[in-house]
């Protein structure tokens, strides 16, 4: 990650320090004349890889509340636009943090509008920033990160804060953690005495000119805290009484520093280094700089996305080829085991060859006679399994009688008689052996006269025999000449002298 340096601005000079684990290293201030701002430019151009937030604490600044109906995307910019352009206009550093939306009526959005109102103290060094193409992450104030000080237990109700730094006192009301005044009083000595003077008085101010603001109630005191290192503590109890008007509480700086995680608290209640590390810590998420102020930002977050995103590409490609050299491993390791499991069989194999009685016959003769003898095995069946069928659908037409049948195992299946009939059963392949039987059989005398009849029931006959597993059946001769040109015709004109005869055939695979 790139080194992140606060550029702490007010009306004297500009300070610059470096974050690094947890401090705040003061790395040199500048004038705002001609010398100094070469010097500032010389020390951008050392540290140009740096992310730079710039923290203003000035005293010419200004704080309005609007409340706006409701609204997003466009219609809610160009109506911030319009708000802050009524209220300071001459300044491109304005802002408008939103604070909710109010719990009545119809519960419009409420803004706080902040602009530093004095651009003249800001152009100067932001014009060094673009010589230089500073990355600058964006312009602050000093109040907008005030409210993250304090832990949320200690941020009820409406309160004020006094802080000090090198520009001066300053104070913030706050109502419940939203911001919603602050001022800045410029102190020429910064000793404890003047600076518990100091806060006494502009406290009072302050709750005098909030009470006439009806921002406050008067009969109620306002509720005051000042952070202090601990120091300086007994000039600020000395000085800050409390009365009808103000509850004054001592915030420990020393104690603040280390809950926030800054390791070298200030020396004094000048708590610049602590406000940088908040700065850092919980950097705010609108800022003061133009639009046009931070295009050396979005050209670096667009490199930073880049490279992030060929990191990402690159580690994925690797952990790709990682998972793939680790497959092709395995793959490797299975393969040598099967090759050593082959080379293993291949001995036992001999081995048990060589234990095998020796047989005056070669393997090849060996294989042709076993073949032989499975061949002959399957032709010693017999024509029982034929003939059950052929009982099995007798019994389902006993009308049908059986003249002659004749039994034979064939290599192939005589086709030329099957063009002639009706055709059942299962398809098999070309080779045999295969069992047949033709068989002659007769219909009942009385259907001799029914030729539509007797074809009828020779179809039925073969359709159910065909429904035998492995059994093909083919009707060779039917008891009535089918040739086209020859009318069928059912009549009682002559009475047949014999009964109708029909032939089929019956196959089955071995």
């Amino acid at each position: 990650m790139p080194q992140r340096r606060v550029l702490l601005l007010d009306n004297s000079r500009l300070t610059a320090y470096r974050m690094q684990g947890g401090e705040a290293l003061n790395e040199g201030s500048f004038a705002p004349d001609a010398k100094g701002l070469a010097t500032f430019g010389d020390y951008l151009q050392a540290h140009r890889r740096s992310l730079f937030l710039v923290l203003a604490e000035v005293a010419e600044e200004s704080f309005q509340t609007e409340d706006i109906p409701h609204s997003s995307g466009k219609d809610r910019r160009a109506i911030v636009g319009r708000k802050l352009a009524q209220h300071f206009y001459g300044t491109p550093y304005a802002l408008a943090q939103s604070q909710g939306r109010l719990k009545t009526g119809r519960r419009d959005e409420r803004l706080l509008l902040m602009a530093l109102t004095q651009p003249l103290h800001l152009e100067p060094w932001r014009k060094v920033l673009q010589q230089r193409e500073a990355i600058v992450t964006g312009i602050y104030s000093l109040p907008q990160i005030l409210q993250n000080l304090l832990p949320p237990a200690q941020t009820v109700g409406r309160w004020l804060l006094l802080t000090l730094t090198h520009a001066g006192l300053r104070q913030s009301f706050f109502d419940g953690a939203q911001l919603r005044f602050s001022r800045l009083t410029p102190l020429i000595n910064a000793g404890a005495e003047t600076v518990a003077i100091a806060a006494a008085g502009e406290a009072a101010r302050m709750h005098h000119y909030l009470a006439s603001q009806r921002l406050i109630d008067h009969d109620k005191p306002l509720t005051t805290r000042v952070l202090a290192h601990p120091a300086e503590t007994a000039a600020l109890r000395a000085h800050c009484l409390g009365n009808a008007s103000l509850d004054f509480q001592i915030v420990d700086l020393i104690e603040a520093a280390r809950r926030l995680g800054l390791r070298a608290a200030p020396a004094s209640s000048r708590a610049d280094e602590l406000f940088c590390h908040l700065l850092v810590k919980k950097t705010p998420s609108t800022h003061f700089a133009p639009a046009d102020g931070n295009g050396y930002y979005r050209l670096w977050q667009t490199r930073f996305g880049l490279r992030v995103t060929a990191g990402l590409a690159f580690a994925s490609a690797a952990l790709f080829a990682v998972h793939q050299g680790y497959d092709a491993l395995q793959l490797r390791e299975r393969a040598e085991t099967a090759r050593l499991q082959a080379h293993l069989n291949q001995v036992h194999y001999a081995a048990r060859m060589e234990h095998l009685p020796k047989i005056p016959i070669s393997a090849g003769d060996l294989r042709s006679l076993i073949e032989r003898y499975e061949n002959l095995a399957l032709r010693t069946q017999g024509p029982a399994p034929l003939l059950g069928y052929l009982s099995r659908s007798l019994d389902a037409f006993p009308a049908l009688t059986i003249d002659r049948i004749e039994w034979s195992i064939a290599e192939r299946i005589d086709t030329a008689p099957r063009g002639s009939g009706t055709v059942q059963g299962a398809a098999f392949p070309a080779r045999g052996p295969y069992a047949q039987a033709s068989v002659s059989a007769r219909l009942p005398i009385g259907m001799a006269g029914d030729q539509r009849g007797q074809l009828a029931l020779v179809a039925d006959f073969i359709r159910h025999l065909g429904t035998a597993p492995d059994v093909l059946v083919a009707v060779v001769q039917p008891p009535v000449d089918t040739q086209s040109g020859k009318v069928l015709k059912s009549s009682d004109d002559r009475i047949a002298a014999e009964a109708p005869r029909f032939v089929f055939l019956v196959v089955r695979k071995l």
